[in-house]
């Protein structure tokens, strides 16, 4: 399957999983699909006490899944659904760390991926409108496509907490 079925796919997916996504939530995804989540990372020492920290405050629901493929070989690790026995902190640190390190992403390939979500919107099925996703990637590219939070709606809805680490 090449990457832009891949992408169709993965959005098709989180449009149904996820219907308050927002037009920042789509581009996120993709970013994380792309570039991973190093933006995030000063040290690994400092990421393990993030991640410790932000595996301590959330609320676990175990059976929920815990991999969520996002598409480039890349997925996003549950926090809430991550059996610390079987997969330690130290271990999910060294993963996205290493991961991070791994891929730099491209900024070309990012951009036809933005270019293939604004043209195939129609068909993908998000709840937000296309005046809204023109809006917001317009604004976003005059920005230099930075690294972007979830919106308010995803944060209440379905309150993420993950890393991102290459799995296919």
């Amino acid at each position: 399957m090449n990457y832009i079925d891949e992408l169709a796919k993965i959005l098709a997916v989180h449009a149904e999983k996820y219907p308050l996504m927002q037009p920042c939530d789509a581009v996120k995804l993709i970013f994380q699909s792309e570039f991973l989540g190093g933006h995030m990372i000063k040290s690994p020492e400092q990421s393990l006490l993030q991640l410790t920290d932000e595996f301590n405050m959330i609320e676990k629901t175990p059976g929920a899944q815990l991999f969520e493929y996002i598409g480039n070989g890349v997925s996003r690790v549950n926090l809430a659904a991550l059996d610390t026995e079987k997969y330690p902190l130290s271990e999910l640190n060294r993963d996205f760390c290493e991961s991070a390190n791994l891929r730099r992403g491209n900024m070309d390939a990012f951009l036809k991926k933005l270019n293939f979500l604004e043209a195939e919107y129609p068909r993908l099925e998000f709840r937000f409108s296309a005046e809204e996703l023109r809006g917001y990637l317009e604004k976003y590219r005059r920005a230099g496509c930075p690294a972007v939070s979830h919106s308010e709606e995803y944060r209440i809805a379905y309150r993420p907490a993950y890393r991102v680490i290459v799995k296919g």
